[in-house]
């Protein structure tokens, strides 16, 4: 079996844009999103349109889909979310359209599928929506999981590693990379093992553009997008 994973896209259009016409070109048998459709920038509708296009995928919820959907009905978790991550909310909360919150409210906080043997979750088996396993992290909690491969997101870094019969794979972030290079998802086959990430250039441009006129004070939000490195 083929599988296309991908993550973290955060409403970067212009971005998932170019990243879609490479897994829909890859025809795989399979395609997973690790979570995080919301969050940071403005265009969530249109990227749940195009997910939705897309066949054999399966989508869990990341920590930001989650805020978003509590956001909805608290104004204090809203305020306190746009200060620390930009005013998108704002903005997606106006136009989010019925189609988008019945598929945001429909992701699960993980996917198990024993009978292909992987596991599915944004940040971590011990922590699905909040942990973090970092490409130089020790990887304990995953020892003895009974799956042959588990598929996390939530980083921002690719990460291929393995830990005794388990292969762990990031496969970096969609929308916004914070490793310093272009938007990237992984490839795997089943059959052989061989597992691969792929990078995906796009222009930036008119994302920013749009940044800059909701006069958005998060400045991280334009620094993230030029790859100036990581995020603190």
């Amino acid at each position: 079996m083929k599988v296309a994973i991908f993550s973290d896209i955060h409403c970067n259009l212009p971005a998932f844009e170019k990243v879609m016409e490479k897994l829909i070109a890859e025809k795989a048998d399979q395609y997973i999103c690790c979570g995080d459709i919301c969050g940071y920038y403005y265009f969530q509708n249109e990227v749940i349109g195009l997910l939705l296009g897309l066949k054999n995928l399966i989508g869990i919820a990341g920590n930001h889909d989650k805020l978003f959907l509590d956001c909805l009905s608290d104004d204090k978790l809203l305020a306190s979310y746009s200060e620390k991550y930009g005013n998108s909310f704002y903005a997606l909360k106006e136009k989010v359209t019925a189609q988008s919150l019945k598929y945001l409210k429909g992701l699960p906080e993980s996917y198990i599928d024993l009978e292909n043997d992987f596991a599915v979750f944004h940040g971590s088996p011990r922590d699905h929506l909040n942990g973090y396993i970092y490409p130089t992290d020790p990887l304990a909690e995953f020892a003895g999981l009974p799956y042959k491969y588990v598929f996390l997101g939530h980083t921002h870094y690719p990460m291929m590693r393995a830990v005794g019969d388990i292969t762990i794979i990031n496969p970096g972030a969609c929308g916004q990379p914070r490793d310093g290079g272009a938007p990237s998802y992984a490839i795997l086959d089943t059959e052989t093992g061989k597992s691969e990430i792929k990078r995906v250039e796009y222009s930036a441009q008119s994302l920013i553009a749009e940044i800059v006129k909701r006069q958005e004070k998060y400045r991280y939000l334009i620094y993230v997008l030029e790859r100036r490195g990581p995020a603190q």
